[in-house]
């Protein structure tokens, strides 16, 4: 299992934000083959690709991947209530296949009711910030809220 410490250095959760804003200023379309490179190194261009470079996990050369998968972003997170959702938390689906696995990077709560703002990468569209119902549209029981192991806390 990967440790938070052997997969990637301590980040404040402004810096995930920021990080995340440069996908979102580059456009960066969805590809789980092929990969983005800006200030931030070289991701896959996928929904964890995009939250490996948020988190300033390793991207290529070092990973060949180009960041975790789902599964390796939930071995360095923690499982979080939903109350305590901040800035540059997740919320993820790590089973079933590359086609359902599913991650974005929680930005801050809507005025309405059980909604939220996220940073997104998914299929068919590129980079956004996207208003969503919690815990995502219609999947609630398959999406769990997540906070980085290395995430700096005030």
């Amino acid at each position: 299992m990967t440790t938070a410490r052997a997969a990637g250095r301590q980040i404040s959760r402004s810096e995930i934000v920021e990080r995340a804003c440069s996908w979102l200023r580059d456009a960066v379309p969805y590809s789980q083959t092929k990969f983005h490179q800006n200030e931030h190194g070289i991701y896959r261009a996928d929904c964890s690709g995009f939250v490996s470079m948020a988190w300033g996990l390793p991207g290529k050369p070092e990973d060949r991947h180009g960041g975790l998968d789902t599964e390796g972003l939930a071995d360095v997170s923690s499982l979080i209530v939903a109350d305590d959702l901040r800035a540059g938390d997740v919320i993820i689906r790590t089973d079933g296949t590359s086609q359902t696995r599913h991650v974005v990077i929680f930005a801050a709560w809507a005025e309405e009711d059980g909604r939220y703002w996220a940073y997104e990468q998914a299929g068919g569209q590129r980079t956004r910030l996207r208003h969503i119902a919690y815990p995502y549209d219609s999947a609630a029981e398959l999406y769990l809220p997540r906070r980085y192991l290395s995430v700096l806390e005030p």
